[in-house]
């Protein structure tokens, strides 16, 4: 399912499919025991000059591996989502990119240059 919603931004509705196994962050191991579903907003870079949204509904899941420290996990799509991130990765490589950017301008002027 996925709708998206135009305005002073540009908003992505979309969920994972149920049913697809997904691997538990804490030991590897692959589940499709499904708990629960949560929503995260991730930003993206802009489309069309707008700001872009993905809200993604993913599942948390149990781990069924006895020995693993977590009992539940959320999934994760790979490319999309990064655990406790809030924004894509090509957004996040944007942000790095101009941190470096500007951290060299700030250089020559911190040691006198």
């Amino acid at each position: 399912m996925i709708s998206v919603e135009v305005s002073d931004a540009v908003v992505i509705r979309a969920r994972t499919r149920s049913g697809e196994p997904a691997g538990c962050t804490g030991c590897g191991q692959l589940s499709a025991c499904s708990h629960s579903r949560s929503v995260r907003s991730l930003a993206d870079v802009t489309l069309a000059d707008r700001p872009l949204r993905i809200d993604l509904s993913v599942r948390r899941l149990y781990c069924e591996n006895a020995t693993c420290p977590k009992a539940t996990f959320a999934e994760q799509v790979p490319g999309l989502t990064v655990r406790y991130q809030r924004r894509t990765p090509p957004l996040q490589r944007l942000v790095e990119d101009v941190g470096v950017v500007l951290a060299a301008g700030a250089v020559p002027r911190c040691f006198g240059f």
